[in-house]
């Protein structure tokens, strides 16, 4: 009896965001049969096509349409009750994934997204070896790419999930053994996707890093990265409880692998910007890995109403969208290295001036300007108030933002519904430009294509990774190449530095909250595996600022939100309740028993 797939494996799939049969069962008969698809050069082409077609293209698209993932952490406020605020609201259940598309079957959205990668994966590397009609070489380069491809669909899975069983065949229609499924210890897949990828690189079949033409593609860089990130989280203390020396090792000797990479190098600051827009077919020597879809509309849908430029008529954005909390901006630094300020209170409303920062000029007092002499970083990720945006397309005269109350972008304080003004304060600058916007519907923007591995992400991987290590000279070094090209001072050189595993720990973690801000899942990670959610996500706050009739300044912070969603529960995503009811040897995460 021949074997049948279904013909949206080998073309439609990267159209049909949802299919209607169970995320993990290989699809049933349909309409082209596996002799046709293996004696046909484009068919057996879209094997390994289709693998790559449950990569997401938009960090606007995952938690739900336009939501980002920063919005689902301390980062970003998303206002309007969607997804971000049933997910604040304390919403996850075991019948509720909250990040779900409602009007598509299933609603779910990640976990049947990473589990179909896997399968087309596995459709990839099973027939391939079958096929009459390729070459040899497009054979095993195909096969390896399959590979990366279900680790990093693996890796996706871990983030969300925690782990899962390592699958290397389709299912079959018959397939009866759901329920002897088990799920294995992080460290027993973290070291199952460590090896698959050895395997590929040692192999030699992939090039370390693809040609321009051909970026869309996988290579080695990318096997060496998704195994460093995979062995951090291994060794974070979420999933690793005992603090196993050995483990942070294996993080740091992965990083370093990435780091000895001749392909990839740091971009200098005044370069920064270029990480996130520009063509994707031009080379950027930090970039290891970015989606191919033009992501432009996030302009539209989180981003900065450019409709009140008073020089010309310019049509108003859809939603101001993920807005940057007080707290993301307390964590860039003066340019002395000083941190801005310390709380006073649990409410994050009552703030004293750190010295270092006082004597670079920062001050809340009426009159006072806490945006000047900060981290180069921050005039790139967060618009502020008075910032000069630039000229918007086919214009001549820059548009000032105002986020003081009453000004073109002021403060809004209704958060129940989308919103061209911030609730928070602050816009998010960090992939946007102002050229998507002109006169008329004008637009002279580049492209924006969302950035999932960059080689900055490996130097605080080491620098972490030694730290728990204890080697605090070397963590600091490592440190120090990400610092040194934001042209921030060396660690050992800021106000008040401690030469202390605890004061190491905490301002790498702060660097690397403010190196990746507002660029996907890493602050989404990055709270869950360090077990911190319940100090980081309680609450979010932004800056109220009011205009005096002399055009001076006064600062008001102001808690825009509580939130919910701190508990255990949050840590790791609990496995849908159909797929559990099925999979009755698979247990839930610890909070969810």
């Amino acid at each position: 009896m021949r074997q049948r797939i279904l013909i949206f494996i080998i073309a439609l799939v990267a159209f049909l965001p949802y299919g209607c049969e169970k995320v993990l069962e290989k699809t049933p008969d349909g309409q082209t049969t596996i002799d046709k698809v293996l004696n046909n050069y484009n068919r057996s082409k879209g094997l390994i096509d289709a693998a790559y077609s449950q990569i997401y293209q938009a960090r606007d698209q995952v938690s739900f349409v336009h939501n980002t993932i920063d919005a689902l952490t301390d980062n970003a406020f998303w206002a309007a009750t969607y997804n971000a605020y049933e997910w604040h609201n304390g919403s996850l259940s075991l019948s509720n994934p909250v990040i779900t598309w409602d009007w598509s079957t299933p609603s779910e959205q990640l976990w049947p997204d990473f589990w179909r990668g896997i399968r087309l994966a596995n459709n990839a590397i099973k027939y391939l070896p079958q096929s009459t009609v390729i070459t040899e070489q497009e054979r095993r380069t195909w096969i390896a790419e399959a590979r990366v491809l279900r680790a990093w669909y693996y890796m996706n899975l871990l983030e969300f999930y925690g782990p899962m069983p390592w699958i290397t065949e389709p299912f079959e229609p018959t397939y009866m053994g759901w329920n002897e499924l088990t799920r294995p210890t992080y460290d027993e897949i973290a070291s199952q996707i460590e090896t698959e990828l050895l395997d590929v690189i040692n192999s030699g079949i992939l090039p370390d890093r693809q040609p321009a033409q051909e970026a869309r593609k996988v290579d080695n860089g990318i096997a060496y990265a998704i195994r460093a990130r995979v062995l951090l989280y291994n060794a974070s203390p979420l999933n690793n409880p005992d603090n196993n020396q050995t483990k942070w090792q294996r993080a740091a000797d992965a990083a370093q692998d990435v780091i000895d990479m001749p392909q990839y190098s740091l971009v200098p600051m005044s370069e920064y910007k270029r990480l996130f827009i520009g063509a994707h077919a031009t080379p950027v020597t930090e970039i290891i890995w970015r989606a191919t879809s033009d992501n432009s509309h996030i302009n539209n849908a989180n981003g900065v109403d450019v409709g009140s430029y008073p020089y010309a008529s310019i049509a108003h954005l859809w939603n101001c969208g993920e807005s940057p909390t007080q707290e993301l901006v307390d964590a860039f630094e003066m340019t002395n290295g000083a941190l801005p300020v310390t709380y006073n209170d649990d409410t994050h409303t009552n703030v004293t001036v750190t010295p270092g920062a006082a004597a670079a000029g920062y001050s809340e007092a009426p009159g006072g300007d806490p945006y000047a002499n900060r981290d180069a970083r921050f005039y790139i990720n967060i618009v502020h108030n008075m910032m000069n945006y630039g000229v918007p397309y086919n214009c001549t005269e820059p548009y000032i933002i105002e986020t003081f109350v009453g000004g073109r972008n002021g403060f809004n304080d209704v958060i129940s519904r989308e919103t061209q003004r911030s609730c928070t304060g602050y816009y998010s600058g960090k992939d946007k430009q102002i050229k998507y916007w002109g006169p008329g519907g004008s637009k002279g923007n580049e492209p924006t294509h969302w950035v999932f591995l960059r080689l900055a992400e490996f130097y605080l991987q080491k620098a972490e990774a030694l730290c728990e290590l204890g080697d605090l000279e070397g963590a600091m070094t490592a440190l120090n190449v990400i610092r040194e090209r934001a042209l921030q001072p060396r660690l050992q050189d800021v106000p008040g530095f401690v030469n202390s595993q605890e004061f190491i720990r905490e301002r790498i973690r702060n660097e690397r909250r403010v190196e990746y801000c507002l660029e996907g899942q890493y602050r989404f990670n990055d709270q869950r595996r360090w077990k911190i959610l319940n100090e980081t996500n309680r609450f979010v706050t932004g800056m109220r600022i009011t205009k005096a009739n002399d055009g001076t300044f006064s600062y008001e912070r102001k808690k825009i939100r509580d939130y919910q969603s701190y508990t255990d529960k949050y840590l790791v995503m609990p496995i849908p309740l159909e797929d559990a009811k099925k999979m009755t040897s698979m247990v839930q995460p610890a909070a969810w028993q």
